[in-house]
């Protein structure tokens, strides 16, 4: 009888931690960080971007006599989810300032560097005094000292002593920048209300540069004391602007050990996707050493913060195979606790200090939720599940479609076009990998298309209604399974490049001289020997085939030049 009644008390003990760990486990549970909304576990709170993209060390601050908060970083919008991957950050950095309840105020991009001093903008010829004014206008400098940097050091000591005394407010400034090879500092002075700066040269410097970091605040920002004697009795003027740092108490958010109790961020799963398994790296007399090598995968992390917990999923996330230890790159700023209130802002980042873009990185704000629907920056006509089964950069683009006009799919198990990439009405560039055997009917929908790459698939037939696409000058169906040229494209004169390379192409038509834009013409790894006789007219025609221009005729040789 004891035993029976043991079996009652435990099967529902059992039952009950299965469906608590297959709970905190399931993937469904679980929002992907590129989502727009992104609600706390009781829906009262949401996770909401500031900044998306790659962020390089974002410095964040409240300012309490505008009560607002803003972060400053580096973005860069490169990936291996974009078509164009080699492209990198824009000059300067993206700025965003937002209200107590966590709601954007302000986002802009500028070049100029930030002073948390006097919460200006400088320049070395223009300035934007920012949080004076709140306006995002730039200004020419009052006067522009040292403007041909050609100033000796007792000229410059003289001057500087001149400009100090005579001077309101004085504040040393960096102004080193990307793409500036000439500026290294510079002093700000204000003297009857007018902005005024003495340049610093970056080959002969008269500024003394300082480096300084601290992990607490993300702060890396070098500062500059002018290279005068007696320096000490010519000090910056007190800070025009309070503007308090938000720190955090995780400096290193790339070792994250799954260890511990009463986290802010608690792994409950990873996927592993890739491992590199056990690396050697040196041999102790005859015996080999190993070392754990590394994976990649998408993390399943429950977020606590301000008494809410948010169920997110991060993807590329490497670890050292066979130990706790992941890549996470996660880690939260708060204004300090001497200013800290119930209502005060939490941020989040989410980076990478190394590989591609993560796709949902960037800097997120924990506020007030918006709404209480999880759904409601999807289409509305789709539910969860379906918009959860499209390929990752889908989901992205479906987020915000008027706005696409990108799109890069691999999908090698997909054997159908995928129906959703019609609602991209603004689409421009398709690139896919997929194992589908035609280009359909539906491409048509794309009107704005200019450029289709679809590689490495199983393509044999192309829809007659990729006429349609008037704008479409570049196509590349580069290993497929063509065996014939598609003459359709013979009624798209408007191409300029093709590439029907590594399919089983016997020749070409002979009327592809039809095609009088053409430029450049791929078809190499083809069954092609012999041209047709039209296309010795085509003049502005380069065709690539390696070998190919050895053996035609010398009324072709013109064809081969690459120069065209």
């Amino acid at each position: 009888m004891s035993k029976l009644t043991s079996l009652y008390i435990l099967i529902p003990i059992f039952i009950l931690a299965f469906f608590l760990v297959s709970q905190a486990q399931n993937p469904l549970k679980f929002t992907y960080m590129f989502r727009n909304v992104i609600l706390s576990k009781s829906k009262t709170m949401e996770l909401a971007p500031v900044l998306r993209g790659r962020v390089y060390y974002p410095r964040y601050f409240f300012i309490p006599s505008l009560k607002q908060y803003m972060v400053y970083s580096d973005v860069d919008e490169s990936g291996s989810f974009k078509i164009y991957e080699s492209k990198t950050r824009s000059e300067g950095k993206t700025y965003a300032t937002l209200d107590e309840k966590g709601n954007s105020v302000i986002t802009f991009q500028t070049p100029l560097r930030f002073s948390i001093r006097s919460g200006s903008f400088y320049g070395p010829h223009t300035y934007i005094p920012f949080l004076e004014t709140g306006k995002t206008d730039t200004l020419p400098y009052y006067q522009i000292h040292n403007k041909n940097l050609d100033l000796g050091e007792k000229a410059f000591e003289k001057l500087f002593q001149e400009l100090y005394v005579t001077s309101d407010y004085i504040e040393f400034i960096n102004l080193r920048a990307s793409q500036d090879n000439n500026h290294q500092a510079g002093i700000i002075f204000k003297r009857n209300g007018k902005v005024e700066i003495l340049l610093s040269g970056l080959r002969d410097s008269r500024m003394i540069c300082r480096f300084q970091e601290d992990l607490t605040t993300n702060n890396r920002d070098d500062y500059y004391l002018p290279n005068i004697s007696n320096k000490e009795n010519f000090p910056q003027s007190a800070a025009a602007i309070e503007m308090v740092p938000l720190v955090t108490e995780n400096t290193n958010p790339f070792i994250y050990w799954r260890t511990g109790f009463n986290k802010t961020f608690h792994i409950k799963k990873y996927s592993k996707e890739s491992s590199s398994g056990w690396n050697g790296i040196m041999k102790w007399g005859p015996i080999p050493v190993y070392v754990p090598g590394e994976s990649s995968g998408t993390t399943y992390v429950n977020f606590k913060t301000q008494g809410e917990t948010f169920k997110i999923k991060i993807l590329d996330v490497e670890k050292a195979d066979y130990l706790p230890a992941y890549h996470l790159g996660l880690h939260t700023f708060e204004v300090p606790e001497s200013f800290r209130t119930p209502n005060s802002l939490a941020f989040m980042e989410s980076v990478q200090n190394s590989g591609s873009n993560r796709l949902g990185g960037g800097v997120y704000v924990v506020r007030p939720a918006s709404t209480n629907n999880p759904s409601t920056d999807i289409p509305s006509d789709m539910t969860e599940k379906q918009f959860s089964g499209l390929p990752l950069p889908l989901q992205v683009a479906l987020l915000d479609p008027d706005n696409a006009t990108h799109l890069k799919l691999y999908e090698p198990n997909c054997t159908i076009w995928i129906p959703e990439i019609e609602r991209l009405k603004n689409l421009t560039h398709l690139q896919i990998e997929t194992a589908m055997t035609e280009i359909p009917d539906g491409i048509s929908k794309l009107t704005k298309l200019q450029s289709l790459s679809i590689t490495h698939s199983k393509i044999q037939k192309v829809s007659p209604n990729i006429t349609e696409l008037k704008d479409l000058t570049d196509i590349d169906l580069f290993s497929n399974n063509l065996r014939e040229f598609p003459r359709v494209f013979l009624e798209m004169q408007q191409l300029e490049k093709l590439k029907i390379g590594a399919n089983k192409i016997a020749e070409l038509p002979a009327d592809i001289n039809r095609l009088e834009n053409l430029r450049y013409l791929g078809i190499i790894l083809t069954d092609i020997t012999t041209l047709p006789e039209s296309m010795i007219g085509m003049d502005k025609l380069y065709i690539d085939c390696m070998g190919m221009e050895k053996e035609v005729p010398a009324a072709y040789k013109h064809l081969f030049n690459y120069k065209n």
